[in-house]
């Protein structure tokens, strides 16, 4: 049994089979996910990177997950491995298993063929050519059904539904996260090579990732409106609706920005944290923060400091790396916020609709504790007049339960460690290929001594602010004001919406490839990445200073 909780409230946490287990922590923090979306998130999650793998022709069978306390563990399974982790054969061997494998022979081919015709380019142009607008149409019309009016049978098919929609993009967006994971890899593992750091080689990516800027762009006629009536003696708007009277332009824009970013999930990839929607003040302060952004604000940097470093025989590699790095960057959070956001939004709608149904007649003593039911559970609960399920005690434990396991906190690996494939001993595309994942998954800042609030900075620039620290309570993103500082174990795109509204950013999770360094390069945001208990040791409402240059966070 690995889920074992002490007398003592001591939570113990145990391998689930041989091998390291990394806790994923850049989606979710160190939350256990919800019991409602677990199974489903599992599948997608080890569903989508065996086709991921494959695609690319990596050395593995795919990446298998587990769950411990609910804390969502993964590993990577070589090819050919089996049940049983065993240590890389000595090189010699590795070499002759690559090439005489008849499994690794067809995996080699697949990424020869992948690099040779730039699959990549394949999967972006499928998603924005083809797919995106079908996905967003099929997220508007779930958001449009009227939950309120549906009966109780009709409400949990409708759930059953949407558990199945988020489950099949979830799926899609691992499948084709090599789209922007493999030329990107590939550009910071070539630089690594010349002698350049991460930070410098993802920082050539700004602009280049449209999703990150869409909030700005979309709120740009709100900006004029507001400088126009502040101009004419106007007042500040007090609520979203006097925003939506400045005129037709401001009324549109909010409305299309509203109805493309309201139910997106915002402080999680998981269904237990608010939506904007939920969160009106969040809406109005992002909405008077907006900003009259120009397209042209988020232009390619110039790359010629850092080409000048590259030896002059690879600098044209160097140029179409670089090239195919912003292309492949473009889907990589746009894709992210319409397919696992989006979708996870719109569940949690239509949970919270059930929810306060349950805690109406008893059965729950909290709507959010429905996130704690199990889909079946909450099918039985809303559809059936007998007592069979789980009572509200019982429910209101299960989330007192995932409070302790987040607050233990869980381990960030379980297990010995693994060493990596030697990359020498591969075919030289699979090698290439594998450089280019391990270049992504090893981005991550190493951890420093929670006490010297110290990681990864983005950018240049020191700021002094207040810090709203953001860990469950909506009510912090509701005193979210223009300038703080925004202090967070993670970001993804859902947090794009209100990143305008922002002074600087810090976050515990990530490295130079993750989204928070991705939107401090975008918006010209200091920030510093990869600080350890920032979230614990940073008071909220404290004056803080965030050295980007230095990467350093500072109490004053």
């Amino acid at each position: 049994m690995n889920d074992v909780i002490r007398s003592d409230g001591t939570v113990v946490f145990v391998p689930p089979a041989p091998g390291m287990w990394e806790l994923e922590t850049t989606h979710h923090g160190l939350r256990p996910l919800s019991p409602f979306v677990r199974d489903a998130y599992r599948r997608a999650f080890e569903d989508g990177t065996k086709v991921l793998v494959e695609r690319y022709g990596l050395p593995l069978e795919g990446v298998r997950a587990e769950l411990v306390h609910g804390c969502f563990y993964f590993r990577p399974v070589g090819l050919g491995e089996g049940a049983t982790p065993k240590p890389p054969p000595p090189k010699v061997i590795m070499k002759l298993i690559a090439r005489l494998h008849p499994g690794m022979r067809r995996r080699a081919r697949t990424a020869a063929q992948a690099w040779q015709e730039r699959r990549w380019r394949l999967e972006v142009d499928q998603w924005f050519n083809r797919d995106r607008a079908g996905m967003v149409a099929r997220n508007r019309a779930f958001q449009a059904v009227d939950l309120a009016s549906l009966g109780h049978v009709e409400l949990a098919s409708q759930i059953t539904e949407l558990l199945a929609h988020f489950e099949t993009q979830a799926r899609r967006n691992l499948e084709t996260h090599g789209g922007d994971l493999m030329p990107v890899g590939d550009l910071v593992a070539h630089c690594e090579v010349w002698g350049i750091e991460t930070g410098e080689a993802a920082g050539l990516l700004r602009g280049s990732s449209p999703a990150t800027v869409e909030t700005a762009q979309l709120l740009s006629p709100v900006a004029r409106a507001l400088a126009l009536s502040l101009g004419q003696g106007g007042t500040v708007p007090s609520s979203i609706e006097e925003v939506r009277q400045l005129g037709p332009e401001a009324r549109e824009a909010v409305d299309s920005w509203l109805e493309l970013h309201a139910w997106r999930l915002v402080t999680s990839d998981d269904i237990d944290r608010p939506t904007l929607a939920e969160i009106p003040a969040l809406q109005l302060a992002a909405l008077l923060a907006a900003s009259d952004h120009d397209a042209a604000d988020a232009s390619a940097p110039d790359p010629a400091s850092v080409r000048a470093r590259v030896p002059a025989g690879d600098r044209a590699l160097f140029d179409e790396l670089l090239a195919e790095a912003r292309y492949g960057n473009r889907q990589r959070e746009d894709i992210r916020g319409i397919c696992w956001n989006w979708p996870g939004g719109l569940l949690r709608r239509a949970l919270l609709e059930a929810g306060r149904r349950l805690a109406h007649k008893g059965l729950l003593h909290d709507v959010e504790h429905v996130a704690e039911l199990s889909p079946e559970e909450l099918t039985g609960l809303l559809t059936t007049t007998d007592d069979s399920g789980p009572s509200a005690e019982a429910v209101t434990e299960r989330a007192a339960r995932r409070n302790l396991v987040e607050a233990a906190p869980p381990p960030r690996t379980l297990g010995e460690p693994e060493a990596p494939p030697p990359l020498d001993a591969l075919p030289r595309a699979m090698a290439r290929a594998t450089a280019a994942m391990m270049a992504n998954l090893g981005a991550d800042a190493t951890a420093p001594q929670a006490q010297d609030l110290c990681g990864v900075g983005i950018g240049g620039q020191t700021y002094r602010g207040r810090a709203r620290v953001v860990t469950d309570a909506a009510d912090a993103w509701a005193r979210l004001e223009q300038g703080d500082v925004l202090v967070a174990s993670f970001t993804g795109p859902s947090f794009n919406s209100i990143l305008p509204i922002l002074g600087a950013l810090v976050v515990e999770e990530g490295g130079p490839l993750c989204h928070a360094a991705i939107v401090a390069r975008e918006f010209g945001l200091p920030a510093v990445i990869g600080v350890r208990g920032a979230t614990a040791l940073i008071p909220d409402g404290a004056i803080v200073e965030v050295d980007a240059a230095r990467g350093i966070v500072g109490l004053l």
